[in-house]
């Protein structure tokens, strides 16, 4: 489950962040995990749930906001979202490889909140 080091290293970042709010602590992050990604969004939760009790992010929520894919077509340009990953076919011309994507391949920190009150 690679999702463990991607959490660990999403707490290395949380970590270096954190040092401009002066003992202040984290109330929620927010990820966004595109549907390319490679990254199971339960998964994700899981390793978080298991690595942040105890620490200095103990009770921070995590939300994930699923991206889903969107494409350009290689042909004609037609942008859209398909319903399957491994068969892309063009809504206006059939066109099934060639394709340049737009969202769905990002994996990242999106916002953070700071609990306010020390």
């Amino acid at each position: 489950m690679h999702e463990m080091s991607i959490v660990q290293s999403i707490l290395g970042i949380l970590r270096e962040e954190m040092v401009k709010y002066d003992g202040q602590r984290l109330k929620k992050v927010v990820i966004k995990n595109g549907a390319l990604a490679g990254i199971v969004t339960e998964s994700l939760k899981f390793a978080w749930e298991a690595l942040t009790p105890g620490g200095e992010f103990d009770g921070a929520e995590l939300e994930v906001i699923e991206i889903p894919i969107r494409v350009a077509c290689g042909d004609c340009g037609e942008e859209f979202s398909p319903e399957h990953t491994r068969c892309m076919p063009c809504p206006k011309c059939d066109q099934l490889i060639g394709h340049t994507v737009l969202q769905g391949k990002e994996m990242l920190i999106d916002s953070i909140e700071i609990d306010d009150q020390q």
